[in-house]
C-alpha cells in the first residue's frame, strides 16, 4: 500500500513566502495542495522501506505523519506544488530557477523511490527527504550546485509581491559518506525567515536534513547535524 499525505500548513508557517517551495521542494510544512487520485506505483514498495526509515524522535522533534509522503519523487505532492510555483514565478537571475534544488530535476532522481518526514520543533519546523539511488546516481546529485551568480537573487510572484533570496554555504561537520550544507535567507514585506539544509550520501541513499525559522544559523547548525546522524543511524537499522 502506498503511503500518501498531503501537505498541511501550520499557524507558525504562514508567514512563509510560498516560493520557499521553490527552492526546496521537501519542505512539506510550507506547501498546500490537495492529494489527487494516483494511478499504481511501480515504486511503493520501496518508498514505504524508506518511509519507515525515517527518524521517530531526535530530541524533542516530533514526527507529522499528516504531513508526510513517500512514492515516486516526480509524483510527490510537494515535489508537483514547487513545480506549480515555480513555473508562476518570475527571477530577476532565470538560471537561479530552483537554486539549491536543482539535483532534483536529474532523470535518476525524478524516477527514484522517495520519501519525505515533516517534524515540528519548538524553533522551526524540520523536514527529512530520503531518495534511493545507487553510489554514483547519488554522488552525482549531491554534486550538484547553484551558479555562484545565484548568491543573490529576486523572485516575483504570481500576486505581483516579491522576496529577496541569499544562498551561502554552511560549514558543519560531514554527515555520511560525504555532505554539504547551504542556507537560504528569504526577505518580503513580512521580515525574514532562513532554511538551513545539510544534503549527504549514505552509500546509495540521498538524503537532505532542513529546518526552516526565524532564527539565525548558530541556532540550528547542530540540529541539522544530530538530526541527520540520527537519520542515518536509522537506516542502518531498518534498511
Amino acid at each position: 500500500m502506498r503511503l500518501r499525505h498531503s501537505p498541511v500548513r501550520s499557524a507558525s508557517n504562514t508567514a512563509l513566502p510560498a516560493a520557499i517551495a521553490m527552492t526546496c521542494a521537501i519542505t512539506l510544512a510550507a506547501c498546500g495542495g490537495a492529494d489527487g487520485e494516483q494511478g499504481e506505483d511501480p515504486n511503493a514498495e520501496a518508498a514505504a522501506q524508506l518511509h519507515d526509515a525515517q527518524p521517530i524522535h531526535v530530541g524533542d522533534v516530533t514526527l507529522l505523519p499528516e504531513s508526510s509522503e513517500a512514492g515516486t519523487y516526480s509524483e510527490l505532492v510537494t515535489v508537483q506544488y514547487s513545480e506549480e510555483v515555480r513555473a508562476s514565478t518570475e527571477l530577476d537571475k532565470p538560471e537561479c530557477m530552483d537554486a539549491a534544488n536543482r539535483w532534483g530535476d536529474l532523470d535518476t532522481v525524478r524516477g527514484a523511490p522517495a520519501s519525505v518526514a515533516a517534524y515540528e520543533w519548538d524553533l522551526g519546523n524540520i523536514s527529512s527527504i530520503l531518495v534511493q539511488l545507487d553510489e554514483d546516481s547519488a554522488a552525482e546529485a549531491l554534486a550538484v550546485k547553484p551558479p555562484e551568480a545565484c548568491a543573490e537573487y529576486t523572485a516575483t510572484y504570481e500576486d505581483g509581491s516579491s522576496s529577496e533570496y541569499g544562498v551561502t554555504d554552511l560549514d558543519v561537520p560531514r554527515v555520511g559518506d560525504e555532505s554539504r550544507a547551504f542556507s537560504i535567507q528569504v526577505s518580503d514585506d513580512d521580515g525574514q525567515n532562513h532554511m538551513y539544509t545539510v544534503m549527504y550520501r549514505n552509500g546509495g541513499l540521498l538524503g537532505t536534513t532542513s529546518v526552516m525559522g526565524p532564527g539565525e544559523a548558530e541556532d540550528y547548525e547542530q540540529m541539522l547535524v544530530d538530526f541527520s546522524e540520527a537519520a542515518i543511524k536509522r537506516q542502518g537499522q531498518m534498511l
